[in-house]
């Protein structure tokens, strides 16, 4: 459903951006830090705009394709939810190709909207077909963006032309400023570790200061209750204590990976996909440990049966043994939790 991708995507929007941090120079060359930051809170609270619209009436602006039986697909932005990569792509195109002018973004031909651009920031060899480009153009009416210089309904005849078009948005000038920013920061910044900043509104990708790993894990545990809070932080200090590593990787996926020594001991991750979960290393689940550990029910049924490998939930072969499971991260996890604090310091000692 569109709106399920619109709830996942607004998750993704960090919780807290702090009033200061710094701003790499390639983007002070276009604003103020202080218009950068201010800017960038606008666009947080426009794109909440952006996905509650989508959650609310769905049905409004697309029906997604039915969804692939085949259980090796995941779904995805460009071929699941279409609306939702175009519209992001016209808002990419309008912030890129214009100019900041005060309160206002110039562009010169709607032709420069057309582009779909991938989540790396390049463009795909594909363009938005005119019909869909005036859809998403009045839902971004809709969440107040304003455009001058043509009209809507006959978009058609002006796709050739180069006139100027100018982009408004009454309720917070600023946001112009924003969504101008974090534009260039998707096209022209590559990223390893997150492939997907825009849809974000991921500020940590302007600015050089190390990364706040407390914060990005509290953005990440928002949506459950205190009691899997309380849980989850005690693992990742805990971890960071003894001397384990955590890496993460932002994005439309999500990925805390905590390893000793080159070996994985869990992981939290989250995707459309697979929703929420923590990932358990286990090398071999019929050891002596393991068999001996007096699992909670619910675990023992998940590890006798092979319900959270991740191959056979894609249907692939198993390598040799089970090397772990992914586990739904719910309250219901809470049950197992001294089933996973065994687990890693099981692994732990094996290093």
């Amino acid at each position: 459903m569109l709106s399920d991708m619109a709830r996942y995507l607004k998750h993704l929007l960090p919780a807290r951006i702090p009033a200061i941090y710094s701003v790499k120079p390639m983007f002070v060359r276009i604003e103020s830090e202080e218009n950068i930051r201010s800017g960038i809170l606008a666009l947080k609270d426009f794109m909440s705009i952006f996905y509650d619209l989508l959650i609310e009436d769905s049905a409004k602006y697309e029906k997604p394709k039915a969804m692939s039986d085949k259980g090796d697909r995941k779904p995805s932005l460009a071929v699941d939810f279409p609306f939702i990569y175009h519209v992001k792509s016209v808002l990419l195109n309008i912030g890129y190709h214009s100019m900041l002018n005060g309160d206002v973004l110039t562009f010169s031909g709607l032709k420069n909207l057309t582009p779909i651009i991938c989540c790396e920031g390049m463009e795909a060899s594909t363009k938005i077909p005119t019909p869909r480009l005036v859809d998403c153009l009045r839902f971004l009416n809709e969440c107040g963006m304003y455009f001058e210089g043509f009209d809507i309904d006959q978009a058609k005849s002006y796709m050739t032309s180069e006139r100027l078009v100018e982009v408004t948005y009454p309720d917070n000038p600023i946001m112009l400023t924003g969504l101008k920013i974090m534009a260039v920061a998707q096209r022209d910044m590559r990223w390893k570790t997150n492939d997907e900043i825009f849809l974000r509104c991921d500020y940590r990708a302007l600015t050089n200061d190390k990364m706040d790993i407390d914060n990005v894990i509290k953005d990440f545990i928002r949506p459950f209750s205190s009691e899997v809070h309380k849980f989850i932080w005690y693992l990742h200090q805990k971890c960071l204590e003894k001397g384990v590593n955590c890496t993460v990787k932002t994005g439309l996926k999500n990925s805390f990976l905590y390893a000793y020594k080159k070996n994985v001991l869990w992981e939290l991750s989250s995707s459309f996909a697979c929703g929420y979960r923590i990932f358990v290393k286990m090398q071999n689940k019929h050891s002596y440990h393991y068999k001996t550990m007096g699992l909670s029910p619910l675990l023992q049924e998940i590890v006798d049966k092979d319900y959270g490998c991740e191959k056979k939930r894609f249907h692939k072969p198993c390598e040799k043994d089970c090397c772990g499971f992914y586990l739904p991260l719910d309250d219901a996890f809470l049950s197992i939790y001294k089933d996973i604090k065994q687990w890693i310091d099981l692994e732990k000692q094996k290093t």
